[in-house]
């Protein structure tokens, strides 16, 4: 939640996917006041979100489980991830935002400031989760970590120098962050900012990218 902010002052607001509230517990959420439409996650961890689509109304006991989400400290949860440690824990209700029945997503690593590969994700929202790397004039490397490659021709992004100019302003501070994005027919929507992705301990699909990526970071800048 707070990231937003800043966001808003590296790129702009046009980019920032819309809120409709933020909240100390599920029961806070006045759902009379919400579209047919949204997404209710936590704003300190990971997997923890459910889909409201189609009308549908959320099921009570997803009360007791979100309450239950907020007790949770990230940073010991999946590994030590110590940038989660001092969140404040909220649920919030973001905009529900579709390409057909999916939502691809773009995870571009970045090395000292510069976009170096992007993970391209499809299939989260029907169980069929499929990630294939590419380099940054979108040549299929065809290797990922964890899950399937995609079988199809997967055709670059409209506006994908934007999404690199993106990535390249939001981690020109730091050694290395993964900036996730959303792309809907050119619109560019921001998703986050991934410090140690899958806690550090990703296994490549081949084993050679370990060195590969590994010497695309400079420590002494």
């Amino acid at each position: 939640i707070l990231v937003r902010d800043w966001v808003r002052e590296q790129i702009g607001e046009e980019y920032l996917k819309n809120i409709y509230g933020v909240y100390d517990r599920y029961e806070d959420i006045d759902f009379s006041k919400l579209p047919r439409e949204y997404v209710i996650k936590t704003n300190h961890a990971c997997k923890m979100q459910i889909l409201v689509i189609e009308g549908a109304y959320p099921f009570p006991a997803y009360k007791d489980i979100f309450n239950n989400y907020l007790k949770i400290n990230y940073a010991y949860k999946s590994g030590y991830e110590m940038q989660y440690e001092k969140i404040v824990p909220k649920i919030f209700v973001e905009e529900y935002i579709k390409n057909t029945n999916e939502l691809f997503e773009y995870l571009i690593f970045c090395f000292n400031g510069e976009p170096k590969l992007i993970l391209f994700a499809s299939g989260k929202r029907n169980n069929d989760i499929r990630c294939t790397m590419f380099d940054t004039d979108w040549n299929n490397l065809h290797f990922n970590y964890g899950g399937k490659l995609h079988d199809e021709i997967i055709p670059c992004p409209k506006n994908f120098d934007k999404m690199l100019e993106i990535a390249r302003k939001l981690s020109k501070d730091f050694k290395f962050v993964r900036v996730d994005l959303h792309n809907i027919d050119g619109r560019i929507y921001f998703g986050e900012m991934t410090f140690t992705p899958a806690s550090g301990y990703m296994k490549f699909s081949d084993p050679k990218y370990d060195k590969i990526l590994g010497n695309m970071l400079d420590l002494n800048k």
